[in-house]
């Protein structure tokens, strides 16, 4: 049997300029996208009547946190201290944001702040950037 195992290549990131409408730019020379980790959280609601088994009820849901590894270009737009991820993470500035699968497949769309950017600049490689987004509120998939 052929698999239907679908290759990463060609995912995006897009932040969000908070117009209306709102307007998606493509984060440039993103390397590795690692999507929403959504969690369900529980609280534990054993008692004495639970026959000795724990019993847990659930509450919260958390988008949790996305990181991406990028080829740092510190002048593009989507990148600098003014108007990129960099911009956003400084100013404290909550954006929307989409993780655009291949061939557009499946859409993550989310609130996040940026909550990390460690920039990479190697005597002998490319200049990089790692960045975090900590999702606020839902994710939607579509």
């Amino acid at each position: 049997m052929a698999t239907s195992a679908i290759p990463g290549y060609g995912t995006l990131l897009k932040m969000g300029d908070g117009a209306t409408p709102e307007t998606f730019s493509t984060i440039v020379e993103v390397n590795e996208i690692n999507p929403p980790e959504i969690t369900l959280k529980t609280d534990d609601a054993t008692h004495h009547g639970s026959g000795g088994w724990e019993e847990v009820i659930a509450t919260l849901l958390s988008g949790g946190e996305i990181s991406a590894k990028v080829n740092w270009i510190p002048t593009d737009a989507t990148h600098n201290e003014s108007t990129g991820f960099y911009a956003a993470m400084i100013n404290r500035t909550k954006k929307n944001w989409k993780v655009v699968l291949p061939d557009s497949t499946k859409t993550f769309a989310f609130a996040a702040y940026v909550t990390k950017s460690k920039l990479g600049t190697p005597l002998d490689k490319k200049m990089t950037a790692e960045i975090t987004l900590k999702i606020t509120g839902a994710v939607t998939v579509s």
